[in-house]
């Protein structure tokens, strides 16, 4: 797998699901964004049945939604909805966490509260 190169949604309020995802895939956020449908939205708000289709028809291979109580119950990297409605990715492997909300990144730290995640691996060449 390739190194993750962290991006921020600063200033922006919206698109941590994009950003999430752009850090994942390596593509540009206005190249992601546009494969979702904003129709009837002033801002760039995802849930998981947004995420998910989007990473599968870019070829990701994915897991299920999991619940979950602690950051210790992730052990790859996952895309991780924390408390406060809002995505980030982290590396169960070696600890990281990519928050685009933060300024800069990766941290090896993190105050998030994890609600559930979802694995992801890279599409198979």
């Amino acid at each position: 797998m390739t190194e993750i190169a962290f991006h921020t949604q600063r200033p922006r309020e919206d698109g941590c699901g994009v950003v999430t995802l752009q850090m994942l895939t390596g593509k540009p956020y206005d190249e992601i964004a546009d494969l979702f449908d904003w129709t009837g939205k002033s801002h760039h708000q995802t849930n998981w049945s947004e995420l998910r289709p989007v990473l599968a028809r870019l070829g990701w291979q994915l897991g299920e939604i999991t619940a979950t109580a602690g950051w210790e119950d992730i052990r790859s990297l996952a895309i991780v909805h924390v408390m406060d409605d809002h995505f980030m990715l982290y590396d169960g492997r070696s600890g990281a966490f990519y928050d685009p909300w933060e300024w800069e990144g990766p941290q090896q730290t993190s105050n998030r509260v994890p609600l559930s995640f979802v694995t992801v691996a890279p599409p198979k060449t």
